[in-house]
């Protein structure tokens, strides 16, 4: 079953702290199909909506301009389909990664090899970002929690995000970032996978925070409309009374984890910052001291008396203990 992808994720991606009094917002409705509503900055470019390729192929995405054009922020994308993985029935009537495929004409998928969270977080950000920047530097590239378990055992779920500083054509120095859950399902003898939350932005770096909270924020207000996602259901078939208690206990549960993910919001732009900065944050095991090292190839750091620091897999010296490492 189709559905908008990242539509339930955007939920547990809960916001940062309060943007208070920086932000007025008003609400944003889908003008296609009003499938959803969402808070958005006023005063800020907003486009997009629900786009249908099919029956079963909806897909939904806003982009938010701010009034400078400077902070772009991007929910979904309507131009990331769903994929159907390439097999020896497939490769027999002469489909190849890349090819387009229409089965039963109610999705328009492309033919393509899973590609897990992190790994496709990658591949959108070049291709979303490198065009607008005169140099793409990754920063970093992580696996991270799915926002979604799976559903049965014929599901395998992956995250991940990638960070990028990224110099325009003018030279001012941008942050970059894609976060994407991608989900591989198992039909009787055929395998789909979709990428089931996707959402990515770009900002100069002094406004990276604000970006990240205001991102934040935007999906903490998603809400889906009960009537489209009905309809959507009948649409589906038989499945949809199935789908829609999975669908409803789905919401209960990101609602949970709305809170954790708000907790950790300041957190999560740390280690944004530290990885675009270059450094790792550690702590001292001698005197418990945390501070911040250069981030080496090697997995340990360790210090000396005076102070110097040494990046190595493995002590340089009696004279030198371990600094660990923050994850």
């Amino acid at each position: 079953m189709y559905k908008f992808q990242w539509i339930a994720a955007l939920l547990t991606a809960a916001a940062g702290p309060a943007l208070g009094a920086e932000v007025a917002w008003i609400q944003f409705t889908d003008p296609a199909e009003h499938a959803f509503t969402l808070q958005v900055p006023q005063g800020w470019k907003v486009a997009g909506g629900a786009y249908r390729f099919g029956p079963l192929d909806p897909r939904a995405m806003v982009e938010i301009d701010s009034p400078d054009g400077q902070i772009r922020l991007r929910l979904g994308d309507a131009g990331v389909p769903p994929y159907a993985v390439l097999d020896r029935s497939l490769m027999s009537n002469g489909f190849r990664e890349g090819s387009l495929y229409s089965p039963n004409r109610v999705a328009q998928e492309v033919v393509a090899n899973y590609r897990p969270g992190w790994v496709f977080a990658d591949l959108y950000g070049q291709a979303r970002f490198a065009p607008a920047c005169r140099t793409l530097e990754l920063k970093r590239l992580q696996k991270l929690d799915p926002l979604h378990p799976a559903a049965s055992a014929q599901q395998q779920v992956t995250a991940g995000d990638a960070l990028y500083r990224c110099a325009n054509p003018g030279g001012a120095a941008l942050l970059a970032y894609v976060f994407a859950e991608t989900t591989l399902t198992h039909v009787q003898s055929e395998q789909v996978w979709q990428v089931t939350c996707l959402y990515s932005l770009v900002a100069p770096e002094s406004q990276g925070e604000f970006a990240f909270r205001t991102m934040l924020h935007v999906m903490r207000t998603f809400e889906i409309d009960q009537q489209w996602e009905a309809r959507q259901l009948r649409i589906n078939g038989a499945a949809g009374d199935a789908a829609w208690r999975t669908f409803k206990t789905t919401m209960q549960l990101e609602h949970s984890r709305f809170q954790h993910q708000e907790a950790q919001s300041q957190q999560t732009f740390e280690g944004m910052d530290r990885a675009i900065r270059g450094v790792t944050q550690t702590t001292d095991s001698v005197d418990g001291t945390q501070r911040e090292v250069w981030t080496g190839p090697n997995a340990n750091y360790f210090i000396n008396p005076a102070g110097t620091v040494v990046n190595a897999n493995s002590s340089p010296g009696s004279e030198y203990h371990a600094l660990t490492p923050h994850n």
